[in-house]
């Protein structure tokens, strides 16, 4: 039969719509019954609230360049995409055979095959907004109630579980820092003096003065955060992390310092990156990444590097190493291999992040020979027999 993703998705409209002619009927049953994951790829569209936008979507890739359209795709038409569909493993292929659709309301579907592949004793909620403040003086605050309140002596800052607000003062202040420290299952936004907004990612620190010196705004990042840098040519902004100065007037741009690789990917405006005596100037697009004394820049894959800041796991090419890495910050778990998992193999797809961790691992589960068993705060991942 005719394997072509537009013949395909033209036959499942007509079946769903009741126009299928007699020989195309004798088609796509031969098509249905090739395969388990056919029948649930229908069964998918039957409870599809948007069947022909979703059909059109599908009709539109290939395996061959199915990466490259999804990222030329218009931002809305990527997002709508990416909330209810998954190619996967190192070679993407789409529809026939190892193409599987995926969508919050698919989960419910295979449940007998999925129970094999995903074994918990408690589901567990994705991180929520909440961070600890370490005062210059060492004091230790509590940044987890609703109630804003003043969190310093001299009041100029304020904050809740949702954000943690650095107000200007003309009342000097002594150039000392505190501390923004973000634990596992936690995100959180604070604005600093200047009016710099920063969202700080999960087991991260964010090391900032009350009041910015005369001549720079200097801050010290370990972790991931994402910054919007208000502009100021006389008073530079400038971040540290792991021995790189990334120094900005006024752009958008993110910082993953979580290793010795790290990466600064410029969304907006101009940053430039030091490592040493090295430095190199990013526009929008554009990453930086530096190891140990090495430092160099190329085209950014933006839906990735910024992800996390927009709500999303977002694997391409991704190990399992790495998403366990990621698992691991943003549900508070600490991950057991076992058995013969290979460590290399590469995973792509997407999910939102506020969903339960049953729903990642029941994602993953679909896409890999994997099990994922769940006791407490242990994740082990083992080969599927």
């Amino acid at each position: 039969m005719k394997e072509d993703t537009r013949y395909i998705t033209d036959l499942i409209r007509k079946f769903l719509f009741a126009q299928l002619t007699k020989e195309e009927e004798v088609i796509f049953d031969e098509w249905l019954n090739a395969s388990s994951q056919n029948r649930m790829l229908l069964e998918s569209f039957r409870s599809a609230k948007n069947i022909e936008g979703d059909l059109a979507i599908i009709r539109q890739l290939n395996a061959n360049t199915a990466w490259d359209r999804l990222n030329n795709k218009k931002p809305n038409l990527v997002k709508s995409f990416r909330k209810w569909s998954l190619s996967m493993v190192a070679t993407i292929v789409f529809i026939f055979g190892c193409f599987l659709v995926w969508k919050e309301d698919y989960i419910h579907l295979g449940s007998d095959r999925k129970s094999d592949m995903v074994s918990k004793k408690q589901d567990i909620a994705p991180a929520t907004s909440g961070a600890v403040l370490v005062l210059a003086d060492g004091t230790k605050v509590s940044l987890n109630g609703n109630t804003t309140k003043t969190l310093s002596k001299n009041s100029n800052l304020i904050g809740n579980s949702n954000e943690l607000i650095v107000k200007q003062t003309d009342q000097p202040i002594p150039l000392q820092y505190n501390s923004l420290i973000v634990p596992k299952a936690s995100f959180y936004k604070m604005t600093l003096a200047d009016g710099t907004k920063v969202w700080v990612n999960a087991l991260s620190q964010l090391k900032f003065p009350a009041q910015f010196s005369t001549k720079e705004r200097r801050v010290f990042l370990e972790g991931e955060a994402y910054f919007e840098v208000i502009p100021n040519t006389d008073h530079p902004f400038i971040v540290e992390s792991r021995g790189n100065e990334i120094k900005v007037l006024g752009t958008h741009f993110n910082i993953n310092s979580y290793s010795d690789h790290v990466r600064t990917t410029l969304a907006e405006g101009r940053v430039e990156v030091r490592q040493n005596e090295q430095r190199v100037e990013l526009y929008p697009g554009e990453y930086a990444s530096s190891f140990k004394d090495n430092l160099f820049k190329g085209k950014a894959d933006l839906a990735h590097d910024l992800a996390w800041h927009n709500n999303e796991f977002y694997f391409k090419k991704e190990t399992i190493v790495n998403i366990a890495h990621q698992l691991s910050r943003w549900y508070d778990l600490d991950v057991i291999f076992r058995g013969n998992v290979q460590l290399d193999k590469e995973y792509t797809g997407s999910i939102e992040r506020d969903v339960k961790l049953s729903q990642v691992l029941e994602m993953l589960s679909y896409v890999s020979d994997l099990k994922f068993d769940v006791e407490g705060k242990k994740l082990i991942i083992a080969t599927r027999t």
